[in-house]
C-alpha cells in the first residue's frame, strides 16, 4: 500500500501487453480479516492507526479497478494462482472488502467513504448475481474473461466461488440456489473412491492422478463444504456430514499432525506440499465454526474465548 513494488511470480506482460501481476482477492482479503478481527478485538486505537495508509487506500484502489460496464471488479489472477479473469471468488472477496472498509469508515465517523464504499460493493454483488450465475445449469460460472466489447463466461465448475457465495455473505445460507450447487458438487467434484474428498475443479491437472477423476482432492475444498453444512444447521442433528468431513480431514494427516495440499484419490498418498498452512487453517477456522454452532446452539458455552 506505499507504492513500492511487491514480489510475484505473475508477469508483468501477457500476450504482449502489460497487466498488473496481481490476486485481487490478497488486497481485499486483508480488509476482511481486519474487519474480524475488529469484531472480536474491539480494537479501535489499532484500526485508526492503519486506516489511511492501507485500509484506505486498498479500498480505493478496489473501486478504481472496476469494468464499470459490468459491474466486476478487472481481471487479476485466481486464487489457485492460475488463471487470469474476473474470478466469482475474487469478485466477491472484494465485495466483503469494501463493505469491510465501509463499516471502519462508519464507526471513524466518515460518512462519505461509508456510503461510497458500501455504494460500490453493493453494485458487485448485485453484478455477481445477475452476471456470474449461470442459470440454465444451476450454478455459477468460475470468471468472466473480456474480449473485445465481451465477456466469455468460463463454464467450468469451480468450488471457490461455491464457498465465496456464502463466506463472503453473496447469498443468504438458505438461498434455495445453494441446492442445485450441492448437486453439482457431488456430481462434478466429489472424488467417488475409497479416499473421497472434493476437487478443487473440473479437469484440475495439478498433480492429476486419473482422467477419469475431476481432480485430486484437496483438504481445503472438502473442509469448505463442511463449512457450509455447519452454517446451515438448524440443530445439533444437522452436524452429521460435518462431523463426517472433519473426521476425514483428520485421517488425512500424517502421524506428525501435518496434512497436505492433496493427495492420491485412490491411494491417500499426501500429495505436493505437506505440511500446508491452508489446509491446517481451514481445519482450526471449521473446528471453530463447528465450536461457535454449539455455542449458539446453548449446547457449549464460551468454546472460543476472547482473553
Amino acid at each position: 500500500p506505499d507504492g513500492s513494488l511487491g514480489a510475484s511470480w505473475h508477469p508483468w506482460m501477457r500476450n504482449g501487453e502489460k497487466q498488473l501481476p496481481i490476486q485481487e482477492d490478497e488486497t481485499a482479503l486483508i480488509l476482511y480479516a481486519l474487519w474480524e478481527y475488529y469484531t472480536d478485538s474491539k480494537d479501535l486505537e489499532f484500526i485508526e492507526s492503519v486506516y489511511n495508509p492501507l485500509i484506505k487506500k486498498a479500498a480505493e484502489f478496489m473501486i478504481t479497478y472496476m469494468d464499470h460496464d459490468i459491474g466486476l471488479p478487472m481481471p487479476s489472477y485466481d486464487l489457485w494462482e492460475e488463471k487470469y479473469g474476473t474470478f466469482t471468488f475474487t469478485s466477491a472477496s472484494v465485495y466483503a472488502g469494501l463493505m469491510a472498509a465501509s463499516r471502519f469508515a462508519g464507526i471513524l465517523g466518515k460518512s462519505q467513504s461509508e456510503l461510497k464504499y458500501r455504494t460500490f460493493a453493493e453494485k458487485i454483488k448485485k453484478s455477481i448475481v445477475t452476471e456470474l450465475h449461470n442459470e440454465s445449469e444451476g450454478y455459477f460460472y468460475k470468471s468472466a474473461i473480456k474480449s473485445g466489447n465481451t465477456y466469455i463466461k468460463d463454464k467450468t465448475f469451480d468450488i471457490s466461488a461455491f464457498y465465496a457465495l456464502f463466506q463472503f455473505g453473496i447469498l443468504e445460507i438458505d438461498d434455495p440456489k445453494f441446492g442445485k450447487i450441492l448437486e453439482e458438487i457431488q456430481n462434478r467434484l466429489a472424488c467417488h473412491t475409497e479416499v473421497g474428498g472434493i476437487a478443487r475443479y473440473e479437469g484440475d491437472n495439478y498433480f492429476r492422478v486419473s482422467e477419469e477423476l475431476p481432480g485430486n482432492p484437496w483438504i481445503i475444498t472438502t473442509l469448505w463444504l463442511a463449512q457450509y453444512h455447519i452454517r446451515k444447521a438448524k440443530s445439533e442433528a444437522d452436524f452429521t456430514e460435518a462431523i463426517r468431513l472433519l473426521n476425514w480431514a483428520a485421517d488425512r494427516a500424517l502421524p506428525s499432525g501435518a496434512l497436505s495440499e492433496q493427495m492420491n484419490p485412490y491411494t491417500g498418498e499426501q500429495l505436493s506440499a505437506t505440511p500446508l498452512t491452508w489446509s491446517h487453517a481451514e481445519y482450526v477456522s471449521t473446528v471453530i465454526l463447528y465450536l461457535e454452532k454449539l455455542e449458539e446452539f446453548g449446547i457449549a458455552q464460551k468454546c472460543n474465548p476472547i482473553k
